[in-house]
């Protein structure tokens, strides 16, 4: 059996997590065995990477010390000589700062990109041709994070897997007994449910969604805003949200496991991000079959039910309100045969997967 150790589990139930999940189930019939390190203080999922039979090990922050960060990462690959291959799922090109130690013992890279842009473009400029000459295999989760991170000629070339981001969709497929049930205790009857599901971070424009909301309050005052998931800058949303005179209106949930259920109370999903990869959520919200209006920097490879409205982040606040009612008022659609085929079915390992399972095999 080879082992393989992971780098990108956060602390968050997010996409890369979920995405790591679905993989770690994928290669149950395979050679693969994944071990995880974090440099968080926590890690999603921990219960259930143990239960599969992974290792997790806890390494410094770079943030708190870069000298650290790298001696804790050495000591793992010193008395762990099995890792032969280190898996990077990263969001930027600042990785190679950790990427640094398996590259200087010449373990074999293989990094996965889930982001298409960046706030840190300054560091993404310097640390990208880096990265690239330190990495092995390149694979990314949509053809625009693959440009982000690798380069648009790299992806002409054909030298970046793509794999889709695969979910259970059985789990999200729309119920209205459970519809029923999860408004009915939340209080949510007779309310137009909007549902935002991100980290609270600037990548997510969380200030931008409650003026939005603000704007949609003064249509349909019945309005809630469902906010699922937490962050670096929590306490300054919720404080915004008292200023903006819409908190009574706004039902901060943090980090939820039943955000399935939640996806069915609602009426229409919202994501106005700065910038995303290909958003695990999106798809989430597609198969519950949830019209969806998201930010037009999104990639539009997401749109696997052709049901989606992308907006541009130009557009006011007024514009985003009416969009977003309009399409509350939509039909549920089924859209699972299309994410099946399209390979974001977890239950089904798709090719692209299958090739990643291959790359991660190798000597």
């Amino acid at each position: 059996m080879k082992q393989i150790l992971v780098y990108g589990m956060t602390n968050n139930p997010g996409g890369i997590e979920s995405y790591l999940m679905n993989i770690l189930k994928n290669r149950a019939s395979t050679e693969l065995r994944f071990d995880f390190v974090t440099d968080f203080p926590e890690i999603a999922y921990e219960k259930e990477l143990h239960n599969a039979g992974s290792n997790v090990y806890f390494i410094t922050r770079k943030g708190e010390s870069l000298i650290r960060h790298w001696k804790d990462l050495y000591k793992i690959l010193i008395n762990h000589p099995e890792y032969r291959c280190v898996y990077f799922n990263i969001l930027d090109a600042g990785a190679v700062f950790t990427m640094f130690i398996p590259w200087l013992l010449r373990r074999r890279i293989v990094a996965h990109s889930h982001n298409g842009q960046t706030d840190k473009i300054k560091l993404q400029k310097i640390c990208r041709p880096i990265l690239k000459m330190m990495v092995k295999d390149k694979v990314a989760c949509s053809i625009e994070a693959a440009k982000y991170m690798f380069g648009e000629k790299m992806v002409e070339a054909g030298k970046v897997l793509i794999v889709p981001n695969a979910i259970n969709i059985k789990k999200y497929k729309f119920n209205p007994e459970i519809r029923e049930n999860t408004r009915k205790s939340m209080h949510l009857e007779n309310k137009t449910v909007i549902c935002h599901v991100g980290r609270l971070s600037e990548q997510k424009n969380p200030f931008r969604l409650l003026d939005i909301f603000k704007e949609v309050l003064k249509i349909n005052n019945d309005a809630i805003l469902l906010s699922v998931g937490s962050g670096e800058i929590e306490d300054e949303i919720h404080r915004y949200a008292e200023k903006i005179e819409v908190k009574n209106q706004v039902m901060f949930l943090g980090v939820r496991d039943d955000v399935e259920k939640l996806l069915q109370a609602a009426d229409v999903f919202v994501l106005p991000s700065k910038y995303e990869g290909l958003p695990i959520v999106a798809l989430e919200a597609q198969a519950s079959g949830i019209p969806c209006v998201l930010s037009s920097v999104i990639s539009h490879e997401v749109d696997v039910s052709k049901k989606i409205k992308f907006l541009d982040l130009d557009d006011t606040n007024q514009e985003w309100a009416a969009e977003i009612l309009k399409y509350a008022n939509h039909k549920r659609y089924d859209c699972m045969e299309n994410m099946r085929e399209q390979g974001y079915d977890s239950d089904f390992m798709s090719k692209r997967t299958e090739q990643l399972i291959q790359i991660l095999e190798k000597n």
